[in-house]
């Protein structure tokens, strides 16, 4: 009986360890396949992040080249804008600001490395959870290294747009003291031609003040009419020092006073309009409504000769009645007048006083009649 019994206890001894490490084999493959489950998750999700960061990462890099290109392009035009704004025509703040400028955007720009070339998570994904999780460590460090990359990418392009905002604001405020640059030629040279200063005028319009890549273009037109009116105010001032003919300053300044302040430039020369020569003389005068409405009266060199003879200064009167035509448009283009150029210079001689048929225009275009000098009386 002891024996049969001793048997019977052994063998379900055997039978309940076997049932325990069977039980403990399953629980240690169940562990083991729910940790590779856990690892492959994790190693999917890290490869996911990483891809995700990869994809911010080159999207930026397409916008940091895009910027690079344009900062490039940026640098190069604000080069231009400053060799076409000469100290002395743009003021030396403006100047400076955007030379400042320009040359921390090209730092900028030259600070920019070549892209990195990102990393890749292994072809296939390991087999086993040790090398899985090792992978997935890699994976996730280098999601961290990206990341960083990226956060410093996008800051550093931030700060590359506001450098370039800063650039074009620089630009824009030197082009903006065009207008002020151009009024005070205008009062500073005043014995400059008003035919260099009326061009310089018109540059001044043509520079848009918002900065393009025609503004380098714009700005060189504007300084070489500006320094045009500088030459122009020290060639006038020379031959207001040293007249070919002592009388040429009298008689340009008796001129400026009849033409009822319409600014007058004067030009000589031995002929004019086929007069000049064999005792006669010559003169010739064209006037525009543009600007400032300024006339240039030509004379031949025999009327500072024969000056202050009665037909020379109906000559002179006669031309400056063209001179202010522009300042009498209005009477000069209606009746009784209708544009006719000659009748009206001759009428307006004539009507102040100066009835020398030979000089005030008479003899070559005819009496006036009552009514045209009185008409152009009304013209002072």
């Amino acid at each position: 009986m002891l024996a049969l019994g001793g048997g019977t206890t052994a063998v379900l001894v055997d039978r309940a360890n076997d049932q325990r490490a069977a039980q403990e084999l399953a629980d240690r493959l169940a562990r083991e396949a729910q940790e590779l489950a856990d690892a492959e998750t994790a190693y999917d999700d890290a490869v996911e992040d990483l891809d995700s960061v990869v994809d911010s990462l080159t999207t930026l890099a397409t916008d940091v080249d895009l910027a690079l290109t344009d900062a490039t392009s940026d640098v190069d035009d604000a080069t231009l804008l400053l060799d076409a704004a000469p100290v002395g025509v743009v003021p030396e703040a403006e100047r400076t600001a955007l030379d400042t400028a320009r040359t921390d955007l090209s730092t900028a720009v030259d600070s920019w490395g070549p892209s990195q070339e990102a990393p890749e998570p292994p072809d296939a994904r390991p087999t086993t959870t040790d090398e899985i999780v090792e992978a997935t460590e890699q994976v996730e460090a280098d999601v961290e290294t990206l990341t960083t990359t990226l956060e410093d990418t996008q800051t550093g392009l931030d700060t590359l747009t506001t450098q370039q905002d800063t650039l074009a604001d620089a630009a824009d405020a030197l082009l903006a003291t065009v207008p002020a640059t151009s009024q005070s030629y205008v009062d500073t040279y005043t014995v400059a031609t008003n035919a260099s200063r009326s061009e310089m005028q018109v540059a001044a319009t043509g520079v848009s003040p918002s900065w393009s890549a025609d503004s380098s273009t714009q700005l060189s037109t504007f300084a070489a009419a500006a320094n045009a009116v500088v030459t122009s105010q020290t060639d006038q001032e020379w031959l207001l020092a040293n007249p070919v003919h002592p009388n040429r300053p009298e008689i340009e300044a008796f001129a400026r006073s009849l033409a009822g302040g319409v600014p007058v430039d004067f030009a000589w020369a031995p002929e004019v309009n086929g007069y000049g020569l064999d005792g006669s003389s010559g003169g010739y005068a064209t006037w525009n409504t543009a600007q400032y409405g300024y006339s240039t009266i030509t004379l031949s060199d025999n009327v500072a000769e024969r000056w202050p003879e009665e037909g020379v200064q109906a000559l002179v009167v006669h031309e400056t009645g063209h001179a202010i035509t522009s300042k009498c448009y209005d009477l000069y283009s209606a009746a009784p007048f209708n544009s006719d150029d000659e009748m009206f210079a001759t009428s307006w001689a004539i009507s102040m006083g100066y009835d020398d048929g030979n000089g005030s225009g008479e003899w070559l275009y005819g009496r006036p009649s009552d009514e045209q000098i009185a008409a152009a009386a009304g013209c002072r």
